[in-house]
């Protein structure tokens, strides 16, 4: 069985494998090297959204892929409309702050002008990974029809996501209603912006 890219620790780390930054009181931070520190930076956090807590600075509880809750705090004053509980958020070069002193938990924050680069994925997190997992390998129409599997003749791809392609508009109806593909084009369209990255 395949895996999913979303998963590569180089990539897209979970929270533990993320470069921290320590928070000390009246000291400076000091950070540990990126995951691979050769590609600049290109990772992303994947994280599903749990409980909005903002009060006064714009606060997310999130899950990551190996289960662990932390909070997600955004240093400018980024509207968190459309950031739904049970949606995915993928952070790029998202770091984590250790913060020293009892009961601090340690916590992601999105410096202030990075808020709008903070991609919200429709989807849960296990639902993206699946989704990532059929993507996984395959040439966007080359591969066939999504309703019939047929590949002979000409496809046309889905104008919403650009990844499901069908033979006609029968199949296109059927893998619309029936097969599940309106939940799931918002996901994989979303998922064009990261995917790249785990090339």
């Amino acid at each position: 069985m395949s895996s999913s890219r979303l998963t590569s620790p180089s990539h897209f780390p979970a929270f533990y494998e993320l470069p921290a930054v320590s928070e000390s009181p009246g000291a400076g931070s000091s950070r540990s090297p990126a995951p691979d520190a050769a590609d600049g930076g290109s990772w992303w956090l994947l994280a599903q959204i749990k409980e909005n807590m903002t009060i006064t600075q714009p606060t997310l509880i999130v899950t990551d892929r190996t289960g662990v809750d932390f909070a997600l705090l955004f240093e400018d004053g980024v509207s968190l409309k459309g950031f739904r509980k049970g949606f995915t958020l993928a952070v790029p070069g998202a770091r984590r702050t250790d913060r020293e002193g009892e009961g601090k938990k340690a916590v992601v924050r999105v410096p202030a002008g990075r808020g709008a680069d903070v991609k919200v994925l429709p989807g849960s997190l296990e639902r993206v990974l699946e989704l990532d997992v059929v993507l996984g390998g395959q040439v966007e129409v080359e591969r066939g029809c999504a309703a019939c599997g047929r590949t002979q003749g000409e496809l046309m791809k889905c104008t919403g996501c650009g990844f499901a392609a069908y033979c006609g508009k029968d199949c296109q109806v059927k893998g619309w209603t029936e097969m599940d593909h309106k939940s799931n084009c918002k996901v994989l369209k979303s998922l064009r912006g990261i995917s790249i990255e785990a090339a």
